[in-house]
């Protein structure tokens, strides 16, 4: 039986090669709380619980705002930090599915890697996913916001590496 891919549902990988040890890259990725200091599209993450950093079973609720005029707000329950290496998380809210986000040491430097799988909840975009543009304008979308991340990210952490 054949089941096609749900127009809601988006499969979104962002990797990246970052001139940093692993543990610096580590270090802000952990810290959810400063994402807004170096992810200009982050406007607001709240950690839940008295530990400021990701760990198994932390419970994050995040507002992000790319280029599209739409903000999305979803919450995640870290299910697996592996550190210096792996987190993997559950997303419900606008975004429902996981993401998991690796590193990888090459000596000096870092390969990043972030992928996201989730269908969209909210109605309104749900509605907009039947239409090929818009997904195109989705995806796009996170790629914007993943680039202003992954450029601030670098610079944070190669300027602290030198």
């Amino acid at each position: 039986m054949y089941n096609p891919p749900m127009d809601n549902a988006f499969d979104l990988i962002t990797c990246c090669t970052i001139n940093a040890p692993v543990s610096a890259i580590w270090r802000e990725t952990v810290n959810v709380t400063a994402y807004p200091e170096w992810w200009p599209d982050m406007k607001n993450v709240t950690i839940h619980g008295k530990e400021p950093c990701l760990q198994e079973g932390s419970e994050v609720s995040y507002i992000i705002r790319g280029f599209l005029p739409h903000t999305l707000q979803f919450q995640t329950v870290v299910t697996q930090c592996q550190p210096f290496s792996r987190i993997e998380m559950t997303a419900s809210g606008d975004l429902k599915g996981v993401g998991i986000s690796t590193l990888e040491g090459q000596g000096d430097r870092t390969l990043a890697t972030f992928r996201w799988n989730v269908e969209i909840m909210s109605p309104f975009l749900r509605k907009l996913c039947k239409w090929w543009l818009f997904r195109k304008l989705f995806a796009w979308n996170h790629d914007f916001t993943m680039r202003h991340a992954i450029r601030n990210l670098k610079a944070r952490v190669e300027h602290a590496s030198l």
